[in-house]
């Protein structure tokens, strides 16, 4: 038979996705949980939020009584009259110390940084979700493509099936003088273009497949059938719990809290100490220079050169900045989303008509296969018929993708 060769190399192409092979089915949740758990940036922020829960801690600590021990020996000698002044420097000083000092009266001059922290995490829970919904995005449309071409496969392996059903009834029947070998001889043709075609779409599949492994940080190479990925659309959030519109609330308690944070720079600030051990300046009498002391310390910022009022000026700066891109955004969000919607309800109405179309294209080629088996359809038709078949597939095929991929980017909008 003329087909062996390339029946062999078809089976070399194919085997990964024959039924026959062991093969392993796997969902779009799958990848996207594989994804998700070995993200390296989603780990990186998850830190970073860890690592900001500490700052309140630091700020609490920061607060607290500190102690300190301190230790001096300070000497200046006279030599042949020639040193520093006695009466200044006694001589020497030795000092051994233990001191404690705190703020008091701090809430509402701490408030403004504990808030600031609050809202560092909260932007940076923001950010990490914002790339989540990206690595699903991207992975979502990855699975798309190498299922695409995983339906193409198995929709071209369906009509080569039907070629060779039909392959060898269509050898008796030309032996026997009912067609013409020049249409058997166009059948094989289409035969063996059928095999090519699998051949390339398995490849291309396979390609598809480490693409998505990779973008996933899988690393595999067993056989893989990928289920139908079932995306539905979801309903659009609240304007203000959308997270595409959280990290601009967010901003904005941010400047507010920074006029806080300048407000409390402005504050009184009071703080007590108390230091107990040796302080002398004779080494001598340093027995008897054993003692203790307490006190408070009041700070009350007068003037500046107007600092507090250029800070404020900074910050409208900042708002301004802040307003014009929410008010951009806000137009480009409703834009992509109405643009969206109505993509998909024109692609439902676009795999409705394909399919059935499809419907009566199967028919019509269940009809032209049965009439080849008695001779009273030429092999042309059967070939132009199945043909069709396949063209119409392929255009469910892709029509059904098409809805899919826009469900995946309005999904992704509606968060």
């Amino acid at each position: 038979m003329p087909l062996v060769p390339s029946l062999f190399l078809l089976f070399l192409f194919i085997c990964p996705l024959a039924a026959d092979c062991q093969q392993t089915s796997r969902s779009l949740d799958f990848y996207l949980q594989a994804a998700i758990s070995n993200s390296p940036l989603l780990k990186d922020y998850q830190n970073q939020i860890s690592s900001g829960a500490l700052d309140s801690l630091l700020i609490r600590a920061a607060n607290k009584p500190q102690v300190l021990a301190n230790g001096q020996v300070i000497v200046a000698p006279l030599i042949d009259g020639y040193g520093y002044d006695q009466a200044i420097t006694n001589g020497g000083t030795y000092a051994a110390m233990l001191s404690v000092t705190q703020p008091v009266f701090t809430k509402r001059i701490l408030q403004p940084e504990f808030e600031a922290s609050r809202l560092s995490r909260a932007s940076i829970g923001t950010h990490s979700m914002l790339s989540r919904l990206d690595l699903e995005r991207t992975i979502t449309q990855q699975y798309l493509d190498a299922y695409a071409s995983l339906a193409q496969y198995q929709s071209n392996l369906e009509v080569y099936q039907l070629y060779r059903d039909q392959q060898q009834l269509l050898h008796d029947l030309t032996a026997q003088g009912l067609y013409k070998e020049t249409d058997y001889l166009s059948f094989l043709v289409a035969l063996q273009t059928q095999e090519i075609s699998l051949g390339q779409l398995s490849l291309q599949f396979q390609t598809g497949l480490a693409t998505l492994n990779y973008l996933c940080g899988i690393y595999d190479t067993a056989r893989v059938i990928l289920e139908d990925p079932r995306l539905e659309a979801t309903l659009p959030p609240l304007r203000d719990s959308s997270v595409f519109f959280r990290q601009f609330l967010l901003d904005s308690l941010t400047i507010l809290n920074g006029r806080a944070q300048v407000d409390a720079r402005y504050r009184p600030s009071l703080n007590w100490f108390a230091n107990a051990g040796l302080n002398s300046s004779s080494l001598s009498t340093a027995y008897r220079n054993f003692g203790a002391s307490a006190g408070i310390n009041l700070t009350i910022p007068i003037y500046d050169g107007h600092q507090r009022e250029l800070q404020y000026r900074k910050l409208n700066f900042s708002e301004n900045t802040r307003s014009g891109y929410a008010s951009f955004f806000n137009r480009q969000y409703d834009q992509q989303t109405a643009m969206l919607a109505q993509q998909l309800a024109t692609t439902g109405s676009l795999v409705a008509q394909i399919q059935s179309k499809m419907d009566n294209v199967k028919l019509l080629t269940d009809l032209d296969r049965k009439l080849l088996n008695t001779g009273d359809v030429r092999i042309t038709d059967y070939i132009l018929a199945l043909n069709n078949y396949l063209t119409i597939s392929g255009d469910l095929i892709m029509a059904r993708i098409n809805r899919w991929q826009i469900i995946n980017q309005l999904n992704y909008w509606h968060h």
